[in-house]
């Protein structure tokens, strides 16, 4: 496979893809990826559906691919012990597990060594949770869904758990909790690509349309969203997946979500 133009390196983002790894590699294929492309995963590659792990060892086991951590990558971190060990008694571990869809993830590495599990932690407490990228000339600003200031660039352990709290969870999308977050982003430059919040809410509820069953990217100024709503599974009767952007140009690639395989 190559990229967008034979021989020219193409970047692309794909986010909140909860578990769907045969829609992961659905995507890669529509989008032509190669060993010459870059992928960042920005955020939510596990829980809800059953390959989130797999679909964590595929990313770091490809050295043109990255994870910019979501809520759920930080919740696990601190649900499970550090060293790999039994059990889930880290502060987050009720909301992760039996509130967000843990379970799925948390059965499916309890069915891996001791080792692998130490290298998967040890991997995600390393990465960034902003990244900031130059693509001919234009800055993008890859976050799973908020943005603080001095926090470009930072790895998961060099900052505190509150601070990466609000870069993950808060939102201007979501509302009547304390997750909520002021609209920010047009006092940068940047170009801000998001998940956390599935575009066919933000169409629903904050925009208001009555055409809000669509698999498409949504833009809000400088601020877009690529949540393409895999975490409500195949079949779900929504018109749902994964949204491949390629930075480049702006193109998207929707992938409805594939059903996995028994």
């Amino acid at each position: 496979m190559m990229g967008w133009i034979d021989g020219i390196m193409s970047v692309y983002a794909v986010s909140d893809l909860h578990g769907q790894y045969n829609t992961f590699i659905k995507g890669l294929e529509k989008i032509g990826f190669s060993d010459a492309d870059t992928l960042y995963v920005i955020g939510d590659a596990i829980d809800r559906g059953p390959d989130g792990i797999k679909i964590l060892r595929y990313i770091r086991e490809h050295d043109n691919m990255d994870l910019i951590l979501g809520n759920h990558e930080f919740m696990m971190l601190n649900s499970v012990p550090a060293d790999g060990g039994p059990g889930f008694d880290g502060v987050d571990a009720d909301i992760w597990l039996f509130f967000n869809g843990g379970i799925t993830t948390y059965e499916e590495y309890g069915n891996i060594s001791v080792e692998q599990k130490k290298t998967i932690l040890g991997w995600l407490a390393t990465r960034q949770v902003i990244k900031i990228i130059d693509i001919n000339g234009t800055e993008f600003c890859l976050t799973h869904s908020f943005y603080i200031p001095g926090c470009e660039n930072k790895r998961y352990d060099e900052l505190t758990y509150d601070t990466v709290s609000h870069i993950v969870w808060d939102s201007i999308y979501r509302t009547g909790d304390d997750t909520h977050a002021e609209d920010i982003y047009g006092n940068y430059d940047h170009i801000f690509v998001t998940g956390h919040v599935p575009v066919q809410r933000i169409y629903m509820s904050y925009e208001g349309d009555d055409d809000y069953n669509r698999l498409e990217m949504h833009r809000h100024g400088n601020l877009l969203c690529i949540d393409g709503g895999c975490a409500l599974g195949y079949n779900s009767g929504i018109n749902n997946g994964a949204i491949f952007l390629r930075l480049d140009d702006l193109k998207e690639f929707p992938v409805p979500v594939v059903a996995q395989q028994s």
